[in-house]
């Protein structure tokens, strides 16, 4: 199973401005591929975080408008702290210990057979240069763990993200299983109060009815057999209710989507003053993508940026297609 994975601005311009990658899609290995001119490909030049002028003059500062400490290339390596460590997750910028925003913190979550790398490069370039500090974790094993078990290590690397930076809340993007990690770390793990806004690209929110997901033995993924639709992990979520106190949801889908299924499934339910949805073919006609291509497309860049800077309520028009 592959990945479970407003105005033009010059973020989005940022992300999009990256040689496509020659290597084609992989399902099942989730390696993002590029769209439409956006390369996925984490091998950019290292940029420092919002803030200050570089250090080294060699380094290129973002574009930023928040307040924040600069950072140099070598704090990509693993920075160990009193709650935990920051890993290298390959992308550069990601994960600085000494980044500070004015903006919450962003967390990312890949999706299954995935890392955040494979997953996020260009994305997070865009999240950069809008003056946010980045921070993700590859969990389960390339999400292939359980979710519960994977949720519990979201739920710590989110305390020493809070700890580290000092913000009281995180604003998450979930791509694919990386929603339904999010969904059951705020059911379970007492997150409530620590999640502001969720952005959910393509999610496996109520599990999926692909075959696929139920065909992989669970021993060999039970990250897997939790996704399928009507697994005891999603009874057990939707016994509880769908959405967090105090959480605002923003989610996009693609009508191409044959991973997580049916499109509609992937919605959180509930009132439109917590939950806006979107299907990016609406938003931008004659978009071809799929559900490894969406979260690096330009549409899908300007809605989580959208979604971010209004606090779970994107625009539904005037989106960088």
């Amino acid at each position: 199973m592959s990945s479970f994975g407003f105005p033009a601005t010059s973020a989005i311009s940022a992300a999009a401005s990256a040689s496509p990658s020659a290597n084609p899609i992989s399902i099942g290995s989730g390696l993002a591929s590029s769209v439409r001119g956006e390369s996925t490909d984490s091998s950019e030049p290292a940029t420092t975080t919002p803030g200050t002028p570089p250090a080294d003059p060699t380094t290129t500062a973002t574009t930023a408008t928040a307040t924040a400490t600069t950072v140099t290339p070598s704090a990509r390596t693993t920075a160990t702290t009193a709650t935990g460590a920051l890993p290298d997750v390959g992308l550069p910028g990601v994960n600085v210990p000494s980044c500070r925003s004015a903006k919450r913190p962003v967390v990312l979550l890949h999706g299954s057979f995935s890392t955040t790398a494979s997953n996020f490069s260009a994305l997070s370039r865009a999240l950069r240069t809008s003056g946010r500090c980045v921070y993700a974790l590859d969990y389960g094993n390339g999400g292939v763990l359980s979710i519960r078990s994977s949720a519990d290590q979201f739920t710590a690397f989110v305390a020493t993200v809070r700890t580290l930076s000092g913000s009281t809340e995180v604003d998450v993007i979930g791509y694919s299983q990386g929603g339904l990690v999010l969904r059951t770390a705020l059911h379970f793990n007492g997150l409530v109060g620590q999640v502001d806004t969720a952005v959910l690209l393509a999610p496996s929110w109520h599990g999926t009815t692909a075959r696929l997901a139920g065909s992989i033995p669970a021993a060999l993924c039970p990250a897997c057999a939790d996704q399928a639709a009507g697994s005891p992990l999603l009874r057990a979520l939707d016994a509880g209710g769908e959405l967090a106190a105090g959480v605002h949801y923003a989610e996009i889908s693609t009508r191409a989507d044959v991973v997580v299924t049916p499109i509609n499934s992937q919605i959180p339910i509930g009132p439109a003053s917590r939950v806006r949805s979107a299907v990016v073919e609406d938003l931008c006609p004659g978009l071809v993508t799929d559900h490894i291509q969406l979260p690096a497309t330009r549409a899908a860049i300007s809605w989580t940026l959208s979604a971010l800077d209004t606090n779970g309520r994107p625009a539904s028009n005037g989106l960088t297609c």
